[in-house]
């Protein structure tokens, strides 16, 4: 482990960005639970998208995890949807504070050992995967050891086909899940079909779930590509009605930033399109648009739309004295005036669940997170909207 003079960068910022953190103080950062960072954004989440009943759950997983710096939640946007709300955190490469009942569990044991091979910069882990996050499934109180789906993102430059087909293989196995001839067939099939450009940059293993199913997530796949994509890997869906939803999604948004694919014996029928815009509702009115698309056609709820394009913002300790964690207020008094302390909320995306025999399902991907951000040039990271910098600057100077 490094020494304590030793610099280390908290995860989720960018290298040419980011506040460097003494390693002592990244340890004292990690000594509350996630409930200390739930309390600062739950004022924010109305109960029209998150109930009662799904924040009690949210808290309850809180309490017995350590706090990660960004994080988020999965809501269902139908009016009829089930009221569960799931949590994601980008899993840091230093995560030393997990409850000792977690690495009794063999599932925790493989995540553990996953991360010490990707700590090691010259492990074929450490050059291969640039990012994890932890996906838990909450459809009531969490059991005292929770399970999460376990996703990774690749490095871009990851070479040929061969190479990634290599490397989706050793995850898999890692995590001791079947690798049979049949779901290699399939992944290859996935991956030579691509057009130019496009790429596997997510594989997601549902640890959490029993299904033998990974999921695959395609970026910089064009939405006129998509549907030969699809016809190329013998997706079982119909072409001409995906077709029509794909044509009217993309005239709404910036664009279908992913494609989502279960694969494992066959090529399953239920997809998933990750809708983005490249601004927050606050600058970009086509978010009101698409929204109206959603409730006109019973995917989202009015309530829930309101609840859901309130979010994004940002909480700084002068506006939540009472909620604010009290370990950040030892890194607030070790950057003084060099770095501004905020907590941000965003809206990440919203994804289409599309399956030929089952509704079509809209969900809402709302974001969070803590950071220190520099005083001097308040450059935000890609999460965060630029925009709304003058919103930060404004409390700063207050």
């Amino acid at each position: 482990m490094p020494t304590s003079n030793v610099f280390n960068t908290l995860e989720a910022f960018h290298a040419n960005r980011s506040i460097r953190i003494p390693f002592t103080v990244c340890r004292i950062l990690f000594m509350n639970s996630m409930e200390d960072y739930l309390k600062v954004i739950t004022p924010h989440l109305h109960s029209d998208l998150v109930t009662p009943n799904a924040l009690s759950h949210l808290q309850a997983l809180a309490q017995v995890l350590p706090p990660f710096s960004y994080a988020g939640f999965e809501c269902r946007l139908g009016a009829n949807s089930s009221q569960a709300v799931d949590l994601f955190v980008s899993l840091p490469r230093h995560l030393n504070t997990l409850p000792p009942q977690f690495l009794t569990h063999p599932i925790w044991q493989m995540l553990q050992a996953f991360q010490c091979e990707w700590l090691e910069p010259a492990s074929f882990m450490s050059q291969s995967v640039k990012n994890i996050a932890l996906e838990f499934d909450i459809t009531g109180q969490p059991p005292e050891v929770p399970i999460p789906s376990f996703f990774v993102e690749f490095n871009r430059e990851m070479g040929s086909d061969n190479n990634m087909l290599t490397l989706i293989e050793t995850l898999i196995r890692q995590f001791n899940r079947p690798f049979s001839k049949k779901l290699e067939a399939n992944l290859e099939q996935c991956l030579h079909a691509l057009p130019a450009g496009a790429q596997i940059i997510h594989l997601g293993i549902m640890l959490s779930r029993p299904t033998e199913a990974v999921r695959i997530i395609i970026e910089e796949l064009k939405s006129e590509d998509i549907l030969d994509y699809l016809l190329q890997i013998g997706w079982p869906g119909p072409i001409d009605t995906l077709g029509n939803l794909v044509q009217t999604l993309s005239h709404l948004v910036d664009k279908i930033g992913f494609l989502n694919l279960d694969v494992s014996q066959l090529i399953h029928a239920q997809i998933g399109l990750e809708c983005y815009f490249d601004k927050q509702p606050l600058h970009e009115p086509r978010w009101q648009f698409f929204f109206d698309y959603l409730v006109g056609n019973g995917l989202c709820s009015p309530s829930k739309k309101e609840a859901f394009l309130a979010w994004p913002g940002f909480s700084q300790p002068e506006s939540e004295p009472a909620l604010w964690p009290t370990h950040l207020n030892w890194g607030d008094a070790f950057f003084s005036e060099q770095a501004v302390s905020a907590f941000f909320r965003k809206i990440n995306h919203v994804k289409m669940v599309y399956h030929p025999d089952k509704p079509l399902e809209a969900k809402g991907y709302l974001a969070f997170g803590h950071r220190w951000f520099d005083s001097k040039t308040l450059e935000f990271e890609d999460e965060i909207d630029e925009n709304n910098a003058n919103e930060i600057t404004r409390s700063k100077n207050r």
